[in-house]
């Protein structure tokens, strides 16, 4: 009877154990698979602007190589510290052309990082929709304990060219331009790094698309160092125009969420 007792308790231990090894298998491989977008790469409205992120880089990496003449492993690293706004500053363009190129890369940089921020809280936003309303059909009281989500339309049953434009409308801000409310924050974007191009191409003696590269390395928070302002005006204009791209950053995240919220 005690030996019966005793087969009965390892054997439900051995049945925790078993659930308990499988929950944190799962859990671990759901964490890896947020931490690398598997999630988004599964989502077919996600998927283009992950796509088009490696399209990107791929083609960053092998024009840098081409135009700076440096390895492709330097050119990639560039390419990402540039996309991703570190900018350490051990690699800086040199040439004209790259330097054009880095504008493109910083600005389409931080398009990419919002989007990204976009479609990550509207699709595992949706995942926590979905399984709020799977424990509450099933009567569950942990979905009152769950938190509320936007939803979001998968759309995979979206025709492949609709769903392609949709991507780079939202990739290119398209959607934003046509928003009355977001059109003022991209135009007061565009009209500050102006009128600082022109500001530091007077004030340091620096030529126009240097001035221009100097404003979006400065207004995207990437600044690789190469070009630092050297009079104490310039410095006085850094410090304003620096404190604007966290402004413009911040406003255009916020009229992202606000206007894909209310599209979807």
């Amino acid at each position: 009877m005690q030996e019966s007792t005793i087969m009965q308790q390892l054997r439900r231990s051995f049945r925790l154990f078993r659930q308990s090894m499988k929950f944190l298998i799962r859990s671990a491989l759901r964490f890896f698979g947020r931490l690398f977008f598997i999630d988004l790469w599964r989502n077919a409205t996600a998927r283009p602007v992950l796509i088009y992120a490696l399209t990107i880089v791929s083609l960053g990496t092998f024009l840098f190589h081409w135009l700076e003449d440096w390895s492709y492993l330097d050119s990639l690293y560039f390419v990402v510290v540039t996309l991703t706004t570190i900018g350490f500053g051990d690699f800086s363009p040199t040439t004209s052309a790259s330097k054009i190129l880095t504008i493109f890369f910083g600005i389409n940089g931080i398009v990419l990082l919002l989007v990204l921020f976009d479609l990550i809280r509207r699709v595992r936003g949706a995942e926590i929709a979905a399984k709020i309303a799977k424990l509450t059909q099933s009567g569950s009281s942990e979905a009152e304990n769950m938190p509320m989500a936007p939803k979001l339309r998968l759309s995979k049953r979206l025709p492949a060219l609709n769903m392609l434009k949709n991507t780079f409308e939202k990739l290119f801000l398209i959607d934003l331009f046509r928003d009355a409310h977001s059109r003022a924050v991209l135009l007061y974007a565009g009209i500050t790094i102006l009128i600082g191009g022109v500001s530091f191409h007077n004030v340091e003696g620096w030529s126009f698309l240097d001035s221009t590269y100097f404003m979006v390395v400065t207004m995207t928070t990437i600044g690789y160092g190469d070009l630092t302002p050297n009079v104490p005006c310039g410095k006085v204009l850094t410090i304003f125009f620096g404190l604007n791209g966290i402004v413009v950053l911040l406003a255009l995240y916020d009229r992202i969420r606000m206007v894909r919220g209310m599209s979807n």
